[in-house]
């Protein structure tokens, strides 16, 4: 049960959370798709490694619940793009300029704004999922969430 009424938009418990002002929802969406879209520049196992980073960190039951990242990242990249985001959860007060020249020499520019902004997002999307007491996914929930992560029906996380 969370915290507020659902509306009838939306698909997600947070989604129709923001359904009570819809032109919000619509935003919302919007950014997701130009985060995820075609003309992203980083890959979507380095945002999910990300995004489930991030929560470890938020108090966001659903969030935790699709998954752990996992141990080992496969590339240099990815790793540095998981600790930045751990960093930024822990106190994104304390980010110094050498980290993100750090970033800098892995990434381009642009895929630096992307991480950024994909940081920034997922972390307002999960404080969004702890604030409004969003439980724990279902497996139907989970099973869903790792396809649409893959892009493949049915897979599981």
């Amino acid at each position: 049960m969370t915290r507020l009424e659902l509306s009838e938009l939306g698909d997600s418990t947070a989604d129709r959370i923001m359904g009570h002002r819809p032109e919000v929802l619509t935003a919302w969406d919007g950014l997701r798709h130009a985060l995820v879209g075609a003309s992203s520049t980083l890959s979507p196992e380095l945002k999910e490694q990300v995004r489930r980073t991030l929560a470890l960190r938020t108090g966001c039951e659903f969030c935790a619940s699709l998954g752990r990242p996992a141990a080992e990242q496969p590339s240099r990249k990815d790793s540095l793009a998981v600790a930045f985001a751990d960093a930024v959860a822990m106190d994104h007060t304390a980010i110094t300029d050498g980290q993100l020249e750090v970033l800098l020499e892995e990434f381009t520019v642009p895929q630096v704004v992307e991480l950024l902004t994909w940081i920034v997002f997922e972390y307002a999307g999960q404080m969004l999922g702890a604030l409004i007491g969003d439980e724990p996914a279902t497996e139907e929930e989970r099973a869903a969430f790792a396809a649409a992560v893959t892009g493949r029906p049915g897979s599981a996380t």
